[in-house]
């Protein structure tokens, strides 16, 4: 019985050990970034992930969602066109992605900015998502602005390839391959299998320098 103790007394003194260093991480990167007030594009969560590492509030409506790669390069290849529309709203059953949405196994709101579709993955309602959306395309920095891509959500190369090639000055591609191709590729080394990326928002920043990225 002291074995099982004293074990469970270690994990609990190792654990909290672990999170005064997280915490001490991430007191360090936002003592090191200077400008607050970017705002980042995201095809996922992983954008949300960052302005709550950095205790900011969210500054792009591309939070708790997802964007299939196709309607991605849409989405970006015309930003303000799409970000001006109204979001409408389908059901997953006439979604072009419908097979795909059916074997992930979750009923969620499909959005529709004219042929663009996002997946309010974090949302429970339609006018949740429409509320959150409106408001926080209004705090859209266009001066200071990131936008990302992951190998994920049926990206192919012919997608990465459309994104490295978007005029923006600031964006990151996150990939699993080491030996990086694109300018803006970044190795991710979180979990990921042979057709890409699986999750990149947890850990978080993994091994992306955050501080480079928002100077």
């Amino acid at each position: 019985m002291r074995g099982v103790w004293i074990k469970s007394q270690l994990h609990k003194y190792g654990m909290r050990f672990r999170m005064q260093l997280h915490e001490l991480r991430r007191w360090c990167v936002n003592m090191r970034i200077k400008r607050r007030d970017f705002t980042i594009i995201s095809n996922n969560c992983w954008a949300g992930k960052v302005y709550q590492y950095l205790h900011l509030p969210y500054q792009t409506p591309t939070v708790g969602l997802y964007f299939f790669a196709d309607d991605y390069l849409k989405f970006l290849s015309d930003l303000k066109y799409y970000l001006s529309l109204d979001l409408h709203f389908i059901p997953i059953s006439t979604s072009k992605h419908a097979a795909e949405l059916q074997k992930r196994g979750r009923i969620v709101p499909i959005g529709c900015l004219n042929d663009v579709e996002i997946v309010f993955l974090h949302y429970k309602s339609e006018d949740e998502a429409r509320e959150k959306w409106n408001r926080r395309r209004t705090r859209i920095n266009w001066d200071n602005l990131i936008v990302k891509i992951s190998s994920m959500n049926l990206c192919t190369e012919e997608h990465l390839m459309q994104f490295e090639s978007l005029p923006f000055e600031h964006k990151i591609m996150l990939h699993n391959r080491k030996k990086t191709i694109y300018k803006s590729e970044v190795y991710w080394a979180g979990q990921s299998n042979a057709t890409g990326v699986l999750v990149d928002t947890n850990p978080f920043p993994g091994n992306l320098d955050l501080v480079a990225l928002l100077k």
